[in-house]
């Protein structure tokens, strides 16, 4: 093969190869998705799998209303039977009939060798109390499944709030160490120069050296951070794992209308999903009773039947002498005694009763004071971010002074790394603190009920 078809061959094999990888590059790029928070809430509210599992418990509370009306409608079965009487059943004639013999009982067979029968039997309730109950509780139960779907929508929505909000501070953090890891190469560039030049010490040097180094691991634990941040905000949304995402927005600070604590204990108990979910429990709970004391009162009922049979020692189907029976009739229940059972019963429904009361009531404290805390939680942020803010600008300030001054032989290195220091621990305190306003806000939307 001469060396002009080798070169040839050469340059497509590149060809193919570049081409090969801009496709991959093209696909990976096709592949990412962009997300920001409002994409975020749409996503996590139709593929989150709690929400699924929650919708999928409203319409089974919908099919036991369902199941609990039909209580109240007919009840009609058909039924047929075939039996061969090998021994055909028998009865007893006392002594003295004309089948008898004198001084014994006569033993005739009756029936035939072939029996058959068909049977339509209806009834209907006309007056059943624990249906009436059991039609109040399986409604509650409707209105319970709703109000749990509706508080797993806020939490799915605050939670899934507090992951974007969480992966944006970890991609701010991951920013600033990078930022911080580049003004310390820059330093120990021009510490090198200075070096050479003989106008600092080579302590200098090896200060500007061990500041790179410490801040390489810093820079890869927060790249960590936010790959794991983004992992969490993964599993809110419902996606795969392994699906690329890239998120769109910034940790900003956006004062909110915040309530204050009247306002906010009025939404609590207007609004809140869980002291709603324990109010219809109370309902349910308190149904039960009435369910159980039921039992002390009569049940009348509608009843019919009709019968089509036939009896033959062959199997001559149309010689067949078919008959038909029917009747129909009221049946009453009155329960009379049943060892105290329906008395215990009533009781441990009235604990359970009282038990649901203490759990709200207890609920209704617990919420007061979350209210409070996370209140106090907004106003602390707020005053953290209006002096960080003043403190990102002071450090900055310190900061280019620091490096003006070394930079004029009147500073120290161990000043401009405890000025880079300073300027980077005070934006990291001013983003953490929008971090902890903007989750806090969201976790009171979740608390007063409030939907986007």
């Amino acid at each position: 093969m001469t060396e002009g078809k080798v070169s040839t061959i050469r340059k497509i094999k590149i060809i193919i190869s570049t081409s090969l990888l801009l496709f991959s590059i093209s696909l990976s790029q096709e592949a990412l998705r962009k997300i920001d928070l409002e994409t975020a809430i749409e996503l996590a509210l139709t593929q989150n799998r709690n929400l699924r599992i929650a919708e999928m418990e409203i319409d089974k509370s919908y099919s036991k209303l369902t199941e609990t009306r039909s209580n109240l409608l007919p009840k009609i079965n058909a039924s047929g039977q075939y039996t061969n009487n090998i021994k055909k059943p028998v009865i007893f004639l006392p002594p003295g009939t004309p089948f008898s013999r004198p001084g014994q009982a006569a033993v005739i067979e009756i029936g035939s060798d072939h029996a058959y029968t068909g049977t339509i039997s209806a009834s209907l309730p006309i007056f059943s109390f624990p249906i009436y109950v059991s039609l109040s509780v399986a409604s509650s139960g409707v209105d319970l499944a709703q109000e749990s779907f509706r508080g797993t929508q806020l939490k799915t929505v605050a939670d899934v709030k507090k992951a974007f909000y969480g992966v944006l501070l970890a991609r701010e953090v991951r920013n600033l160490m990078q930022i911080s890891l580049k003004n310390a190469n820059d330093n120990l560039e021009n510490v090198k120069k200075m070096q050479k030049q003989g106008l600092v010490s080579e302590y200098d040097l090896i200060r500007a050296e061990v500041q790179v180094e410490n801040l390489k691991p810093v820079v890869l634990q927060a790249e960590n951070n936010f790959e794991l941040a983004k992992n969490s905000l993964k599993i809110a949304l419902g996606l795969d794992a392994y699906e690329n995402i890239d998120i769109d927005g910034e940790l900003n600070y956006q004062p909110y209308d915040i309530p204050d604590l009247n306002q906010t204990l009025n939404l609590l108990a207007q609004n809140n999903s869980d002291l709603k979910q324990l109010d219809i429990q109370v309902r349910m709970a308190k149904s039960l009773i009435n369910l159980e004391r039921s039992a002390h009162l009569p049940i009348l009922a509608a009843f019919g039947n009709y019968q089509y049979q036939a009896q033959a020692n062959d199997l001559k189907f149309k010689d067949y002498n078919w008959v038909n029976t029917q009747f129909w009739g009221l049946q009453l229940q009155i329960p009379i005694f049943n060892g105290f059972g329906t008395q215990a019963k009533v009781d441990q429904a009235q604990i359970t009763y009282q038990q649901t009361l203490e759990r709200q009531n207890l609920l209704t404290e617990s919420m007061k004071i979350q209210a409070q805390n996370i209140l106090y939680r907004i106003e602390q942020a707020n005053k953290r971010i209006t002096g960080q803010d003043k403190a990102v600008a002071q450090a900055e300030k310190g900061y280019e002074i620091a490096k003006s001054r070394y930079s004029n032989g009147l500073g120290t290195q161990l000043e401009v790394n405890d000025a880079e220091l300073a300027l980077t621990q005070s934006k990291v305190n001013y983003i953490q603190a929008v971090y902890d306003y903007n989750t806090a806000v969201a976790e009171l939307e979740q608390l007063i009920g409030k939907s986007n």
